[in-house]
């Protein structure tokens, strides 16, 4: 790569470099099957996250450059026995591969097959006199004509068994999310509204919170906080205001998944928590986002071990229905947000009896932590440790898990597990 950015095909540019660099260390990092034109956009060329690429077309030009300026740089002689870097046509994935294996298996045999029509020509130009040089050169040809065959054979078989070996072995982040791709209907996102208090009430709702900070979750008898009995949009004027919207962290959760389900050719859609009901839930496998404010996850996870408990306005924690006096896992709600250095949030694959359908868990405590945990679900590196803490039948249990990650000016640096629940 350094090599190809020292010459004139590169040097005298700043964009060029400065993508192709990205594209190649971003797949050296393992993380090639995720560069698509609207992350290249926001990361290289400091796009908003949601500028239309429609009408603001710069990755596409200048990757079209990149490959035509590589192709001018290995065109040269001199470059031919080098490690080739190249970008095929409709992807940002570069590939690796020495000069010998430029070409596909396709080219290669049309050059073996190309070379065969010569010897069959010559051998029809060739005098009758010469039938005993012909008979041999048709010897001779049959015998490559096997050696072909059978390097061509030897080549789709180990094709075949990769394939066979990948299908057996499967990343986790495709165990993950085995049970979701492997039904083809559309995903489901579920998403809270974001309504001033809308949060606490869901909560309440859900009988979850209680007035005392020093009641436990098990209380017998828990006081409710109180709930409005007005409609979250009860006017015009509050739904313009207020309706229909939702915080940039969930958001930001449900995009990075629908863009990993997207590369899987999966289509998603999109329902607030108000206005989804049990029977939009079964019409496809769902992604429940966000914890305290959508009474659909509270629903999901309140047969489970570890589930949301809190007080009202006072504090939020995941509690342990094996250790109910346990509060280690929480949020003081009094604190300014800068002074908030932690988050935990709760990601779980469960199969739901009440809907059929496979519902993957993404929900923070505080939104630092749901955006966090949308991140960990389309992490390799984070589903593989996930799958080393899960076992044997990661693809095919359900779990629960409870992650924490460090909080800095309101932003979540890279979750770790704490803890995992297996049935």
């Amino acid at each position: 790569m350094n090599r190809l950015l020292e010459t004139s095909h590169f040097k005298n540019s700043r964009r060029y470099p400065l993508l192709f660099r990205f594209i190649v260390e971003e797949t050296l990092e393992g993380r090639g099957e995720f560069l698509k034109e609207r992350l290249l956009g926001v990361r290289v060329f400091e796009r908003p996250a949601d500028y239309d690429t429609a009408s603001d077309p710069i990755v596409r030009v200048t990757i079209a450059e990149i490959r035509k300026r590589i192709a001018q740089y290995y065109h040269e002689e001199a470059h031919e026995s080098e490690m080739r870097i190249e970008l095929m046509p409709g992807r940002y994935e570069p590939e690796f591969r020495p000069r010998k294996e430029a070409g596909s298996d396709q080219h290669s045999i049309a050059r073996v097959a190309a070379f065969l029509t010569d010897i069959q020509a010559a051998e029809n130009a060739a005098s009758e006199s010469q039938a005993a040089a012909v008979a041999t050169a048709r010897s001779g040809r049959k015998r490559l004509v096997l050696y072909v065959v059978g390097v061509v054979a030897v080549l789709l078989v180990a094709l075949g068994a990769g394939f066979f070996w990948r299908g057996m072995h499967p990343s986790a982040l495709d165990a993950f999310w085995g049970p979701l791709l492997a039904n083809r209907r559309t995903v489901v996102f579920c998403l809270p509204m974001e309504v001033e208090k809308s949060g606490s009430q869901t909560a309440a709702a859900a009988g979850i919170l209680v007035q005392d900070p020093a009641a436990t979750p098990n209380h017998p008898n828990p006081p409710v906080a109180p709930v409005s009995d007005t409609p979250l949009t009860s006017s015009f004027l509050a739904h313009e205001t207020l309706g229909e919207n939702i915080v940039f962290s969930d958001a930001l959760a449900t995009l990075r998944i629908s863009n990993f389900l997207a590369a899987h050719n999966r289509e998603s859609n999109y329902r607030l928590n108000t206005t989804t009901t049990l029977d939009d839930l079964r019409q496809g496998p769902v992604v429940l986002i966000g914890g305290l404010d959508n009474q659909w996850t509270l629903r999901a996870i309140a047969p489970l071990r570890y589930r949301f408990s809190g007080t009202y306005q006072e504090e939020y924690w995941i509690s342990d229905a094996k250790n109910p006096e346990m509060k280690d896992w929480g949020l003081d709600l009094k604190i300014r947000l800068a002074d908030a250095k932690r988050d935990f949030a709760i990601v779980a694959r469960i199969h739901d009896e009440s809907t059929g359908q496979v519902e993957v868990i993404v929900a923070g405590i505080g939104m630092s932590g749901t955006a966090a945990a949308g991140e960990f679900l389309v992490d390799p590196r984070q589903m593989e440790e996930l799958r080393r803490r899960i076992g044997p039948g990661f693809q095919d249990h359900d779990f629960e898990a409870v992650l924490k990650m460090d909080v800095v000016n309101g932003i979540a640096g890279s979750p770790k597990i704490l803890t995992v629940a297996v049935w």
